[in-house]
């Protein structure tokens, strides 16, 4: 356990010095994701929601629009982790001499996924804290639900991030894998549209991501959203998710070794 966690270590620490050594870096961190989030509002804004989506008011949707956004950020952060370690750590030559090491191959796939994570969320859970201060969804009784949410969501995206580091090791053409893994994600999830609104073959779907119950237990917490499950149901089912996830990596990962080591694929020349 001990070497597994120095191996997450540097390999977070690795990820600090790449990727994130410029305030270019940070702003554009910060700028997308909010840019996205404004593009939605203002295009749901001029509508009557209270039927559909059970959405009365303009403060209202800020704040469903704000969990849902905030959430989807850190797993969408993993999606892009993945393409750079399947796309830029091929041509540098660096993927395929660490795993010539004997570093434990799955404290590598998750430790790169935290390290992504750690600075490319924790700015925008800034602004949407701000904005749920500001539609009053975080009131004094339910303050000290939020270390808990962010727990959980760090938990679930580095599983998530995990698994998909280890799915990108089998290609080259990182940028197909990517669109696979992102638009079903942000279309099922219920980023922006809540899950009970969809016919049921999307809501069997939904429950392939575990983006679906974070976002339905962080509405539940705040008393944004009612779901027709409980919170303990979106628990379970959350963890029955991610005891898979783990699964699959730990299987995933054996497989690309051997792969790799067939077909040399760990490089691009």
């Amino acid at each position: 356990m001990k070497k597994f966690l120095i191996v997450m270590k540097a390999e977070i620490s690795k990820q600090q010095q790449h990727d994130y050594h410029s305030a270019y870096v940070y702003f554009s961190l910060l700028i997308w994701p909010i840019l996205g989030f404004f593009e939605v509002y203002y295009a749901y804004k001029p509508f009557v929601l209270t039927d559909y989506m059970g959405i009365e008011d303009g403060k209202t949707l800020l704040a469903f629009l704000g969990t849902g956004f905030m959430a989807y950020t850190c797993f969408w952060s993993m999606v892009q982790n993945a393409w750079s370690m399947a796309n830029q750590e091929r041509r540098g030559g660096t993927l395929e001499i660490a795993f010539l090491t004997p570093a434990s191959r799955l404290a590598m796939s998750y430790g790169r996924a935290l390290g992504a994570l750690i600075q490319e969320v924790w700015m925008f859970v800034c602004f949407c804290g701000f904005l749920l201060m500001y539609t009053k969804t975080i009131r004094w009784e339910n303050l000290f639900l939020l270390p808990a949410v962010l727990l959980l969501l760090i938990i679930s995206s580095t599983v998530w991030g995990g698994m998909l580091n280890a799915v990108f090791l089998f290609s080259r053409d990182a940028s197909i894998v990517m669109d696979v893994f992102d638009m079903p994600m942000t279309l099922f999830s219920g980023t922006r549209v809540p899950v009970d609104s969809f016919p049921c073959w999307a809501r069997i779907i939904s429950m392939v991501f575990p983006l679906t119950y974070c976002i339905n237990i962080i509405r539940f917490a705040l008393h944004i959203q009612k779901s027709s499950r409980g919170w303990q149901e979106e628990i379970l089912g959350l963890l029955i998710c991610l005891g898979v996830m783990t699964a699959v990596t730990v299987f995933l990962i054996g497989r690309a070794e051997r792969h790799n080591r067939e077909t040399g694929e760990l490089q691009f020349y």
